[in-house]
């Protein structure tokens, strides 16, 4: 097998720009308000003992942290770093990241609206100014392409996280009836091939794996707008899959509310340039 091979393997799924941004803007408020909380706050501090433990983070280095959300790796990135970068699709995470590093007084870490999938590393003077190039949970590392131009901004070391296993216990059920290009078969994906393109391209990899659940409670209107814009970063919906969406809701809904479940199996994985 070559690096073709997991390239083919990986795939690429073709979304809509403004889909995806209109989805990451709908969940920007819900994300920052649980940045420090429970599961959330575990993870967080535990991928920052991981970093510092392996030398990837210190007093002397520079971060560029991909799909930064509401700024929750990147401004705790800012205390033990000397600069940090953060970038990302939804306008309303960048102005969240900007607003809650303000709170911090920190004038060490910026944000920037750019999508990674279409930035140039050349044209904007990144290939290798970062000794950390730092991808949490992001969609945006999702090819052969925007896993290299990880490697292409960092001088030092890269890290990644991702699904390796999920279940939803709505979300799950919405996509067997919508068939939402078999999404859930793309979660072992990124790992397995991310981990072969690496390992053949001479890089040796190290990875931590997490189990983690958790649990979402959306209003009805909520969870309608929610789900609809998730599935329609892929494909437009039909009438009759927004309103099977919206039956669908109204019959599992107790007291008005959606409680969304979710298990699922998480990769860390690192490695040095």
């Amino acid at each position: 097998m070559d690096i073709n091979y997991f390239e083919q393997v990986w795939g690429k799924r073709k979304t809509d720009k403004a889909a995806r941004q209109v989805f990451w803007d709908n969940r920007a408020e819900e994300f920052n308000a649980k940045t420090h909380k429970n599961e959330n706050g575990k993870r967080l501090n535990s991928v920052l003992e991981l970093l510092i433990s392996k030398g990837m983070l210190k007093e002397e280095r520079s971060v560029l942290d991909v799909g930064c959300g509401p700024g929750k790796y990147s401004i705790e990135f800012a205390k033990h770093a000397n600069s940090v970068t953060g970038i990302d699709i939804s306008p309303r995470m960048i102005e969240f990241a900007m607003e809650n590093a303000g709170k911090e007084s920190l004038n060490n870490v910026s944000f920037e609206l750019l999508d990674w999938e279409e930035v140039d590393i050349k044209a904007m003077g990144w290939e290798k100014k970062f000794d950390l190039v730092f991808a949490s949970m992001c969609p945006a590392i999702n090819s052969r392409n925007t896993l290299e131009k990880m490697v292409g901004a960092s001088k030092n070391c890269c890290f990644l996280s991702t699904f390796v296993e999920r279940e939803d216990s709505v979300k799950d059920h919405l996509s067997s009836f919508i068939d939402w290009q078999n999404a859930k078969k793309d979660f072992s994906k990124t790992i397995y091939s991310a981990f072969n393109i690496l390992w053949l391209t001479g890089f040796r990899p190290e990875i931590t794996y997490l189990d983690t659940e958790w649990e979402n409670v959306y209003t009805m209107d909520r969870a309608i707008e929610l789900y609809i814009s998730h599935f329609e970063m892929t494909q437009p919906l039909s009438t009759e899959q927004r309103a099977y969406i919206t039956d669908y809701l109204g019959q599992i809904a107790e007291n008005g509310l959606i409680k969304e479940k979710t298990k699922a199996k998480i990769a860390w994985m690192h490695w040095k340039i």
